[in-house]
């Protein structure tokens, strides 16, 4: 019996980051959805139903800050990674009704983000 992989969306409007991200979440073990913008990921999003949604904030036709709260109005449980090259936004994120489970600022190491992602794992156990 395959065992079934935890699906991840991944959201950035760099394709050379979203290429290296689903590389990297497949060789941990994880099933991949990417999305380009923010919108395109909304709707993956509700499509798919991912375990866990890695997200830049800056992308066109939605930013990752309403694509974070109408993920966790949807699902509170859905595991969200903001990543951004913007340091402020770590201070604004704290602010909003259902925060992320993590921030990393780019540039950030395939390690840091593999860390990211086991702490919320464990978390929500």
């Amino acid at each position: 019996m395959t065992k079934v992989k935890p699906l991840v969306l991944v959201a950035d409007d760099e394709s050379d980051l979203l290429d290296v991200l689903d590389e990297q979440l497949r060789a941990i073990g994880f099933e991949t959805i990417l999305a380009n913008d923010g919108m395109d990921a909304w709707e993956k999003f509700q499509e798919f139903g991912p375990v866990m949604v890695i997200t830049d904030i800056h992308m066109p036709r939605m930013n990752g800050i309403t694509l974070l709260k109408q993920i966790k109005e949807t699902d509170e449980e859905v595991i969200v990674i903001v990543i951004t090259g913007y340091s402020h936004y770590q201070q604004l994120i704290q602010y909003v009704p259902n925060p992320p489970d993590a921030f990393l600022q780019k540039p950030f190491n395939m390690e840091t983000l593999i860390k990211s992602i086991r702490l919320a794992y464990k978390n929500r156990e």
